[in-house]
């Protein structure tokens, strides 16, 4: 887009030059305007986003067959100096369950200023995205192997199992440090770091108690296509679950995964999360995720396979956190703004969970999604 307006302003200045006479310098003073023009251009923000939409075909309980706009994000991102830049990311029609009557809804995503003193040492201040689990930090929805989210990241990442129980997209307010360190020779850094504190509730609102989350996260890179990554989480919520009287309920959340990720082959990542919080001695959160992933690039076709398995040790009986998931997939690009997506997945419950499912064992889940972006 800059290109074309550039070409624009050059097309349209010479004419002008040679009509003031000045044939001889046109070329120079069309340079000079093109080049401003240029410089305000590079400061004014980037637009971008996409939509992600198709059909979803799903046999839990009674069984649900719809047409969705699964996802509809528009991002801004602006530089304001060589070190301070700026992102804006909203989405329509993500909805949150027990919202709105289960209607669609409008959200603020990510609004955060950045600014780098140096590679190693970065401030970012607003809202934005945990690098807790790599799905929410390192890929999105239009760059994922698969429609939606593994369960690890849904469940460990992006909701509180203590002070509210549905989606806060993987994000929170408050204040994150950053940055990669020991550059290796071949060009990549082997270690990165994020420390953070945030207010622990839901984004876009203000806490709702005195208490802060502390989050911190590690990633080291032996090679550079292999990714080892831990991180921890603490805070300390309000909610229903504080048994003992106290006022603030402590809980705790870690994450390790490894990934190993060549774009032109073998995409190959799993990763571990628990969360824990304790009444005395009692359990009151004990939840334990993991997930591995294989895929594939064949050019642009992309087959992938995905297992999750998701354990409530507090609530054994709980359909939504006692299964093991296995996903068949694959998602064909047929040009950089235009991708489609084919999901399987085949749910099984545990014995004592099954009840949420009219007592089948079984539920099965079908998405064909077209994901268009610009």
């Amino acid at each position: 887009m800059k290109k074309i307006i550039c070409s624009c302003i050059a097309a349209l200045s010479a004419p002008l030059c040679v009509a003031s006479g000045t044939e001889g310098d046109s070329c120079a003073i069309t340079k000079t305007t093109v080049d401003k023009w240029t410089k305000i251009l590079e400061r004014l923000p980037k637009i971008s986003g996409y939509l992600q939409t198709g059909w979803n075909y799903n046999t839990l309980g009674e069984g649900t067959s719809t047409f969705q706009i699964k996802r509809l994000r528009l991002l801004m991102d602006g530089t304001v100096t060589d070190k301070a830049s700026f992102r804006l990311q909203v989405e329509a029609f993500s909805g949150t369950p027990g919202h709105h009557n289960g209607q669609k809804s409008f959200q603020v995503m990510d609004a955060y200023a950045t600014y780098r003193f140096n590679p190693h040492f970065q401030v970012r201040a607003g809202q934005f995205n945990s690098p807790l689990c790599y799905e929410n930090y390192n890929l999105s929805p239009a760059t994922m192997e698969t429609v939606d989210f593994s369960s690890l990241c849904s469940r460990i990442l992006f909701r509180n199992a203590i002070g509210y129980d549905y989606s806060d997209f993987g994000r929170d307010l408050g204040i994150m440090l950053f940055g990669d360190v020991l550059p290796a020779e071949s060009g990549f850094n082997r270690l990165s770091y994020n420390l953070s504190l945030t207010n622990g509730h839901l984004p876009s609102i203000d806490d709702n108690n005195k208490s802060k989350e502390v989050q911190a996260v590690i990633f080291y890179r032996p090679v550079k296509k292999l990714d080892i990554k831990a991180g921890y989480n603490y805070g300390e919520y309000n909610g229903i679950r504080n048994l003992d009287g106290r006022r603030y309920q402590p809980m705790h959340r870690m994450v390790g995964g490894i990934w190993y990720n060549d774009p032109e082959g073998l995409d190959l990542r799993a990763e571990y999360g628990y969360a824990t919080a304790k009444d005395g001695q009692t359990h009151i959160v004990k939840e334990n995720l993991f997930y591995v992933l294989a895929a594939y690039h064949f050019g642009p076709l992309l087959p992938v396979l995905r297992y999750d398995m998701s354990r409530d040790g507090v609530r054994p009986d709980a359909i939504a956190g006692n299964y093991d998931k296995f996903l068949a997939g694959a998602s064909y690009t047929f040009c950089k703004n235009i991708k489609l997506q084919a999901n399987y997945t085949l749910t099984r419950y545990t014995d004592s969970s099954t009840a949420g499912n009219d007592g089948h064992r079984t539920s099965s889940l079908i998405q064909l999604m077209g994901l268009f972006s610009f």
